[in-house]
């Protein structure tokens, strides 16, 4: 028997429309054909839908003389040529339709979806290898969401899109490094991902000066990757809008003071260096450190200082920047680790008095907690 299969050709919209299909034979035939000037698909680039491969596979050529097929290979093509024009005639079914035929908030809604579950593989991981792959399933949608805002930027779904890249960049390293916590073996390698990278690029190429990213910096204040440092420096710096400059601000001093805790932290637990080189690159932690040799601290409280200029400003966690930089200045001066403690007037758990002065002298475990 021979069968005509398409190859995975595409049916373009651009200024030559075109299909791929190949033809092959038992004796060894094989050619292809472009169909060119035909009507133009509701997309910019398609594979050529499963009815069309189905219809052409149905076609039968059991009385075919392979003989004369071989020494004119010419009527084969023509003829699938043929099927694959009056194919095309018919309309695509919409559950047949390919995602790049959809709108592009069809397409970030697809994607929204498809990312659900793998936003909740990690909770339902019970060994190592699980978790890892739960976590590297995770953090690949980052580019999908990223493709679609560089293919539509001009497109509203565009800022929603990089906001959920980021969101999953953001989670997906918390995930590995959670998994360095939780794993014997099999540790999430991420070093070489460059999604936190792209969009920020992203970010600062098409959206630079828009008056509506503020969920976006909003998301790049909870990452990890240093590249969150630029595209705050830069929103701040060059964005003409006062509410999203204050954002900025308060973001961008949120973000290096959580980088200067976790230097802090490796301090402490020198085996914190090996699981940064292994979930973000062997660079990340020798470029904390030489930012807080080289003023970090300093850095940190002068944008918590400009951030009280914002009075006004609301933020998505409530209150405004002014109030959540005066508090974060109040803990870096009266708070941190070797300053005196302030002292604390009240009443223990059995509601005796307490006093934290009474215990100077003292070596004294302040344990707070709470019940969600």
């Amino acid at each position: 028997t021979t069968q005509m299969v398409p190859s995975p050709g595409f049916v373009r919209q651009a200024n030559r429309p075109l299909a791929s299909v190949s033809v092959s034979g038992s004796g060894g035939l094989s050619g292809s054909q472009r169909i060119r000037d035909l009507p133009a698909h509701n997309a910019v680039s398609q594979p050529i839908p499963v009815w069309i491969q189905s219809q052409v596979r149905r076609t039968d050529f059991s009385g075919a003389d392979l003989r004369s097929v071989e020494s004119n290979s010419e009527m084969m093509k023509s003829f699938a040529i043929a099927a694959i024009v009056l194919a095309l005639q018919r309309p695509v079914p919409a559950d047949e339709r390919p995602p790049e035929s959809a709108t592009p908030a069809e397409q970030y809604a697809a994607l929204r979806r498809d990312y659900r579950p793998a936003s909740y593989g990690i909770r339902g991981a019970k060994t190592d290898l699980e978790r890892k792959e739960a976590v590297e399933q995770m953090g690949s949608f980052a580019p999908k969401f990223l493709n679609l805002a560089d293919n539509y930027p001009e497109d509203p779904v565009a800022l929603e899109a990089l906001r959920q890249a980021i969101q999953i960049v953001v989670s997906t390293d918390s995930g590995a490094l959670k998994t360095w916590d939780f794993n014997e073996s099999d540790f999430v390698h991420r070093s070489a991902d460059r999604s936190a990278e792209r969009a920020v690029e992203l970010v600062l190429r098409d959206h630079l000066l828009s008056a509506d990213i503020g969920p976006i910096i909003d998301r790049m204040r909870y990452g990890y990757r240093m590249a969150f440092d630029e595209g705050l420096t830069t929103i701040l710096e060059k964005n003409p809008h006062d509410e999203m400059k204050g954002l900025a601000c308060l973001a961008l001093g949120q973000f290096l003071n959580d980088r200067l805790r976790m230097v802090r932290l490796a301090e402490d637990r020198p085996e914190l260096a090996e699981c940064c080189e292994i979930v973000f690159g062997n660079e990340y932690l020798p470029q904390l450190q030489r930012m807080e040799q080289t003023g970090l601290a300093e850095r940190i409280e002068a944008l918590f200082e400009q951030a009280t200029q914002y009075e006004d400003v609301k933020t998505r966690a409530g209150g405004t920047v002014a109030e959540h930089a005066n508090r974060a200045l109040y803990e870096l001066r009266h708070l941190a680790v070797g300053l005196m403690a302030p002292d604390i007037d009240g009443v223990d758990q059995d509601g005796k008095k307490l006093k934290l002065s009474d215990y100077r002298g003292q070596i004294v475990m302040l344990y707070f907690w709470s019940e969600f």
